[in-house]
């Protein structure tokens, strides 16, 4: 990514990501239409409302990869493949120890923490059936994050997209076994996923075994490394923690959606995993960004840097404001699509009608600030490649805090209206930091020639 013209670049690389990103959550949301379809809605609305939960543990393991990745792609720019391979190998000793210590917490405090979210008593027991086989599994979680952010590290995002359809479509056939056949239910959605995710992670390695010898480990190169491990962890660690700590504002807030009831979770999962879709391509690109950074960092080369950057802002915000318009104009109808699968019973339609009224008043108000959301994954993902991963974290934080503030603050007082304003609270107060943090970045590298800048990333 140091050579060439940096926007075909960008958009090349970041094509597989965004195709992969939305073939996952396309096996996130056939769980739920099959559980729709099989079992009923409050079971659907037991798998959508883990949904936070669940990203504040495998968050956390994206967030740690993914900032593993970036001293890798730092060294793979810079051409040297050595250290390259001593700081993989000090990857996967860290992905083994965080595996073992995850899954002990969250197998132990589960049941714990659904009930501090005020899950409802009608769908906990689904909820945790469901949740409780996920968690049990987060050593292969683990192990394919880390082996697809070594993969994009080397600038490879094609394979992982092979894999994850891979992946996808035996999901969906495990599905129907599971919940249409065996009668499992919502733990059936999850054996679906686990086994799926097992199958790439076996794809994957074998990949890298047959077509990476950068990846061909010398003699010495898989040491244990103290030095090394604590640079992984200065770039992991703060990143984990950011995509965990925005994830607990997220909890806090399906604590307040929980207590509307059922329906409203039903709903609410409904609308936010239909506004996960759309974000998929700012995500992808933000992905881009910090891989695109890190080698570029690496190389010395500061002005592809500010190019790429100022061509991706102009990308997202430009995508994100026709896609708030979607979202506000015809979103509603996409969310009837789901929620209204097999509708029966007149109390069944009534329950549905309700559903739509807080899914139409929640995507509303999100849509319409969907911008923001943009600009926080293009400069978020910018300045964890630049290498300054605790101010990612500092962000999260800001998220956290914002949510807080509107499910102890404001949804007392305005009910499901503040639950509404919660994204859009959260994006602000994180661009407001990271914005001022980015154009400090940008002035400090403007004072540094190249030859400065490669020196001080060795």
């Amino acid at each position: 990514m140091t050579k060439g013209k940096p926007f075909p670049i960008i958009i090349r690389f970041c094509i597989p990501i965004l195709l992969g990103s939305l073939f996952q959550q396309a096996y996130n949301m056939v769980d739920a239409l099959i559980v729709r379809r099989f079992v009923g809605l409050d079971e659907m609305g037991a798998v959508l409302s883990t949904g936070s939960l669940h990203f504040m543990i495998i968050g956390g393991i994206i967030g740690l990869t993914t900032g593993f990745s970036i001293p890798i792609s730092r060294s793979f720019g810079a051409g040297d493949h050595v250290e390259m391979r001593k700081l993989a190998a000090n990857a996967f000793y860290l992905c083994g120890f965080f595996s073992v210590i995850l899954t002990a917490l969250t197998l132990v405090f589960i049941r714990q923490l659904l009930v501090f979210m005020q899950t409802p008593a009608e769908t906990i027991e689904a909820a945790y059936s469901y949740i409780i086989v996920l968690f049990g599994s987060i050593p292969v979680i683990m192990a394919y994050n880390i082996l697809v952010a070594l993969l994009r590290s080397l600038g490879d995002s094609k394979t992982p997209l092979y894999f994850l359809t891979v992946s996808c479509f035996l999901n969906i056939i495990l599905d129907l076994l599971f919940i249409a056949v065996f009668k499992w239910g919502t733990a059936g959605a999850a054996w679906a996923t686990v086994i799926s995710t097992f199958v790439a992670v076996v794809l994957c390695f074998i990949h890298i075994r047959k077509n990476f010898p950068a990846l061909y480990f010398g003699k010495g190169e898989f040491k244990f490394c103290r030095k090394r491990s604590a640079v992984l962890l200065r770039n992991g660690v703060p990143m984990a923690l950011q995509f965990s700590i925005t994830a607990v504002g997220s909890v806090i807030i399906q604590r307040a959606v929980n207590s509307f009831g059922a329906i409203a979770v039903s709903a609410i999962g409904t609308a936010a995993r239909l506004q996960i879709f759309v974000m998929q391509p700012m995500e992808a690109l933000g992905l881009t960004m910090a891989t695109y950074c890190a080698q570029n960092l690496g190389a010395g080369k500061l002005h592809r840097i500010k190019k790429g950057i100022r061509l991706s802002m102009i990308t997202v915000l430009i995508y994100s404001v026709v896609t708030g318009l979607l979202i506000i104009f015809a979103g509603r109808y996409l969310a009837f699509l789901i929620i209204g699968l097999g509708a029966g019973s007149a109390e069944e339609s009534a329950g549905i009608a309700e559903a739509m009224g807080y899914i139409k008043q929640f995507q509303i108000v999100n849509g319409s600030f969907h911008w923001l959301l943009g600009i926080l994954f293009i400069v978020r993902n910018s300045v964890q490649g630049l290498g300054y991963s605790k101010v990612t974290m500092l962000a999260g934080v800001s998220e956290l805090f914002a949510r807080a503030a509107v499910a102890f603050m404001l949804v007392p007082f305005f009910g499901f209206n503040a639950i509404c304003f919660a994204n859009p609270m959260a994006w602000l107060a994180a661009d407001i930091l990271l914005i001022i943090v980015f154009l400090t970045l940008m002035r400090k590298f403007s004072r540094i020639n190249r030859h400065d800048l490669k020196g001080k990333i060795s």
